[in-house]
């Protein structure tokens, strides 16, 4: 099978649930950085995180009211910001952040919304994967 390089996987149920973003396939290995946005409910109450192969890498708890988190070229975390990213400097700009994940066969990331449902949702993992 060939290697691949891209988006690996991504996912944009925003319900309060448990989802799957990418699992790295058998006889597979990656290495990958989260790209995300997340507009939590009105409400306020809508709590995010996401983890990779068991640990929490990113929690956020309340959400403010309409308020957007998403990755950045600077910071796992950005936000919340009452605007989605405009792109005009690093804090302000949605990009896959810096952090890299090094993952094994049936190694998983995933992302959980608690509380109320987000009013939009979008993680991927971005990367390559290769033949071991």
């Amino acid at each position: 099978m060939a290697d691949r390089i891209g988006v690996l996987g991504g996912a944009t149920t925003a319900t309060a649930a448990t989802t799957t973003v990418y699992t790295v396939p058998s006889s597979k290995a990656a290495k990958g950085r989260l790209f995300y946005e997340i507009q939590g409910a009105a409400d306020g109450t809508t709590d995010f995180t996401i983890t990779v192969n068991g640990i929490d890498v990113l929690v956020h708890s309340n959400i403010t009211a309409s308020n957007y988190l998403f990755s950045s070229p600077n910071a796992l975390k950005e936000g919340p910001l009452a605007a989605q990213a405009t792109g005009v400097d690093g804090d302000t700009t949605c990009t896959p952040a810096p952090n890299e994940y090094f993952l094994s066969a049936a190694d998983v990331v995933t992302y959980t919304i608690a509380g109320t449902t987000a009013l939009a949702c979008n993680v991927q993992f971005v990367g390559t994967e290769i033949d071991v």
